[in-house]
């Protein structure tokens, strides 16, 4: 809400399961999905958890179906993170664009990259997040070279969201 949105309750909602934690400090829900019709918001609940992310340390990694869906998400957040007032360094070289936030004090920088899947994309690469946007185009070749990326993470979550198939 720092940048003058205000969530819509179904968006916050939502928030509250993707955010849940365990007594442990661990994602209740370190796989979670859903699916919005298009043009309804569903890419602002993504936008919350990346910025949530990027303050807090997090190395992230935001997948699309497309390159220029990928790159809009990417100049979205950029935009959002100026409106909040967050300062942040980015990276705009097309299908590799990056976004990093430094933190203060004993918090890590955030990072986020922005790719299109490809059936080896991601190989050799460790996140704490994985968005995977439009899931419903998410194939077993990029689940299998992807599925791995957050294993080594302390505290992992890959969310999957797209929208539903039209009749």
């Amino acid at each position: 809400e720092k940048t003058d949105r205000t969530a819509m309750e179904w968006q916050r909602l939502l928030m509250d399961d993707i955010m849940a934690q365990n007594s442990d400090g661990l994602w209740t829900h370190s796989k979670f999905g859903y699916a919005v019709p298009r043009r309804n918001g569903k890419n602002e609940i993504i936008v919350i958890r990346e910025m949530w992310g990027l303050t807090h340390g997090e190395h992230i990694l935001h997948t699309a179906h497309r390159t220029t869906t990928s790159r809009a998400a990417w100049e979205r957040l950029k935009t959002l993170l100026d409106d909040a007032g967050i300062e942040h360094k980015d990276s705009g070289a097309l299908g590799q664009e990056t976004i990093r936030v430094k933190n203060s004090g004993k918090t890590p920088d955030g990072i986020i990259h922005f790719r299109t899947r490809t059936s080896k994309g991601g190989l050799g690469e460790g996140f704490d997040l994985m968005i995977i946007d439009e899931a419903q185009e998410y194939t077993d070749d990029q689940e299998t070279s992807l599925k791995y990326v957050v294993s080594a993470s302390k505290h992992p979550q890959t969310i999957f969201l797209g929208t539903p198939p039209t009749t």
